[in-house]
């Protein structure tokens, strides 16, 4: 009778039952993943007791790509234009603010003219606003803004991870060193997959292991 192929969770106890054993000084076979002679993790939960409890199972899911909000208009959403300039560098083209935006050559746009100067409203640091137009249009585009003075965030900003499962299971059996706490067991079911439109190499494939790659 041919065996199952252990799945990822049984193997990832077996490699914990080998770091047990090798703690309390019992012998190990390192060339391979000893087969669990006891039912899968999924079996030995129980809603009265067991030795591995199965706290959740969820979807990890990548970003899904929303419509890219005007630049100007996110630009205008976390800033407060000023009439009168203060007396300082704009740290992003390190021309005066009372100065035309240094980007006013390589950025052109209808709705933001090349003297304009604002204020973030959280933080209060000033900049053109051509050159913070700029600044986010040579970014992800999410609809995001980060100040590049105190790196303060203004909006939600989205990640790149690709689509996935977590899975979390608890052990009550201690690691070494730790004899009075019990063991958490995390393991991601990442898939490889083709990169979208979000990602650093749109169309190409990659893999879960050192993403993106």
């Amino acid at each position: 009778m041919q065996m199952p192929k252990p799945s990822r969770v049984q193997q990832a106890l077996a490699g914990m039952t080998s770091v047990l054993m090798s703690a309390i000084g019992l012998p190990m076979c390192l060339s391979r993943a000893p087969q669990p002679t006891s039912p899968p993790a999924s079996r030995l939960a129980s809603k009265s007791h067991g030795s591995v409890k199965r706290l959740r199972k969820m979807s990890v899911k990548g970003a899904t790509p929303k419509p890219e909000p005007e630049p100007e208009q996110v630009i205008k959403n976390y800033t407060e234009e000023l009439k009168v300039p203060p007396d300082e560098d704009c740290i992003i083209c390190m021309e005066k603010l009372s100065a035309a935006s240094g980007y006013s050559d390589v950025t052109d746009s209808k709705a933001i003219g090349p003297l304009a100067v604002g204020r973030l409203t959280k933080c209060s640091h000033a900049f053109h606003l051509l050159c913070l137009l700029a600044m986010y249009c040579n970014g992800n585009k999410d609809g995001s803004l980060q100040c590049p003075s105190c790196k303060t965030i203004y909006g939600e900003k989205m990640g790149t991870q690709p689509q996935g499962k977590m899975e979390v299971l608890r052990f009550q059996m201690s690691l070494p060193g730790h004899k009075d706490c019990g063991t958490i067991l995390i393991v991601y079911s990442i898939p490889h997959g083709i990169q979208g439109p979000e990602h650093p190499n749109p169309g190409k494939p990659f893999t879960a292991r050192g993403f993106p790659r």
